[in-house]
């Protein structure tokens, strides 16, 4: 039997207390010690003929349909 959790825990990435907690257990107990969390990040892909997009194109450089950033990196560019 698997001791998984099935709960969703992302929301908790981006907290301090996380972090710290995250950083103690991997650096053995000490305190002060930052840890880097990475986070996967999806290539941007064209809709219509998902050719790999750089991420600065508002068309397709392929077939010229209007590049449409998904909800997250629409937060970053504002």
């Amino acid at each position: 039997m698997s001791g998984g959790s099935c709960r969703d825990l992302r929301k908790y990435l981006d907290d301090e207390a996380t972090a710290a907690a995250f950083s103690k257990l991997v650096s053995g107990g000490k305190y002060g010690y930052k840890t880097i969390i990475e986070r996967k990040k999806e290539p941007l892909k064209c809709k219509g003929c998902q050719k790999i997009l750089e991420g600065e194109e508002k068309f397709c450089p392929e077939c010229g349909t209007k590049v449409e950033l998904p909800q997250t990196q629409q937060n970053k560019a504002s």
